[in-house]
């Protein structure tokens, strides 16, 4: 039998990088290096968030990564309950190869592991390829648009809110 060609593990502080690199080549966004450290919070006022995030690799590559956080229910709290992909990257070259939809699918795992029912994700409203990928993945579109989300950017600075649910 055949091994896959793809495959997904943990980002690990030895392995942050890659995923900075990654992200830094696929994005119209340059994240700050704090972005990528919030995954290992040091020190007793680190922040104590939840997050989730794998390298997507083919051929043992890595090609793709994730970061996603987890969106608890907090009284009074305007942020919507579930999980809030961050990043979901893959080198343009490896695209249509699964690599993108393994990194959802673990999402989606964590998401039912923290008994959680919705996925959310801002795409800027110039990225039709990656609005496309993510409605053919399961999203809605609700129509909102955010203006002025993004700062310092290539692209637009406005997005949409696309939104998947999980039974």
């Amino acid at each position: 039998m055949p091994r896959d060609l793809t495959a997904l593990d943990n980002v690990y502080e030895n392995n942050l990088g890659t995923l900075v690199k990654l992200c830094n080549s696929v994005l119209p966004v340059q994240y700050p290096e704090s972005f990528f450290q919030e995954l290992f919070p040091k020190g007793k006022n680190a922040k104590k968030d939840t997050f989730f995030a794998q390298l997507g690799y083919y051929s043992e590559i890595a090609v793709g990564g994730v970061k996603a956080k987890l969106l608890p229910n907090k009284k009074g709290d305007v942020l919507p309950q579930g999980v809030y992909i961050e990043i979901l990257v893959v080198l343009e070259h490896y695209r249509g190869k699964g690599i993108g939809g393994k990194l959802l699918s673990y999402v989606e795992t964590e998401c039912k592991k923290h008994f959680q029912h919705d996925i959310y994700v801002h795409v800027a409203t110039d990225n039709e390829s990656a609005i496309n990928w993510y409605i053919k993945h399961g999203f809605v579109n609700e129509g909102n648009i955010l203006k002025d989300y993004y700062k310092d950017t290539t692209g637009s600075p406005d997005c949409y809110v696309l939104k998947k649910h999980i039974p």
